[in-house]
């Protein structure tokens, strides 16, 4: 199985890339960044047997971005993924052609076996094409305290605890606990695995909203 991840977010993309070519039948071919240059790669590489795209990409059109891809390439598997698309906006990327949806917020070892799954067992329910949906949905509510949001804005930055704890005015004690309750919320493993599902999820985005 050959793969084109079409994804903005070179973190996820490179993580979920070693994920899948730990798997000795899967193939990533190809990396791509936004709408446009994966239309390229798409045009130019003949063997993509599946393209797994973000939703939110630069030049991604919720659904014409995949009616579009399926005009031109009827065979490709396009599997979608986002870690804030609403149900709406997944069910539609399914009518307009989208074989399967997959959360980003989910753990990277479930992204693998559903993207196997569902490009091998082909369904018209989309109850059956979409994973980790309810967790999305729930994910895509999140809230976070207004100090959570400041100790999450630290650590984007790259600060330590012990810098967080001075710029706030708290102990590193207390910081700790905050990033913890933060990566509860988010099902994070580690610090890094917490800002990046901040970030797929939208909560780093929305930090001065």
């Amino acid at each position: 199985m050959n793969i084109l991840v079409a994804d903005d977010h070179n973190l996820f993309a490179d993580a979920l890339s070693c994920l899948l070519e730990a798997h000795p039948e899967i193939s990533v071919i190809h990396k791509s960044s936004d709408y446009a240059s994966t239309i390229r790669m798409l045009s130019a590489t003949e063997d993509v047997d599946l393209l797994l795209l973000d939703l939110r990409m630069p030049g991604m059109e919720i659904p014409n971005g995949i009616s579009r891809i399926k005009e031109w390439f009827p065979a490709l598997c396009v599997i979608a993924l986002s870690g804030s698309a609403s149900r709406q906006e997944i069910e539609s990327c399914i009518a307009s052609g989208a074989r399967g949806f997959i959360s980003k917020t989910v753990l990277g070892h479930e992204i693998v076996r559903t993207v196997k799954a569902i490009y091998n067992s082909p369904s018209s329910s989309i109850e059956d094409v979409t994973f980790g949906i309810k967790e999305h949905s729930d994910r895509t509510k999140l809230r976070l305290t207004e100090r959570e949001h400041n100790v999450l804005s630290l650590l984007h930055r790259g600060m330590t605890n012990k810098e967080m704890a001075k710029e706030i005015g708290i102990s590193p004690e207390t910081v700790k606990i905050y990033v913890k309750s933060i990566g509860d919320k988010l099902s994070a493993r580690n610090r890094t695995d917490l800002i990046v599902r901040a970030l797929e999820t939208g909560l780093i985005q929305n930090l001065d909203s």
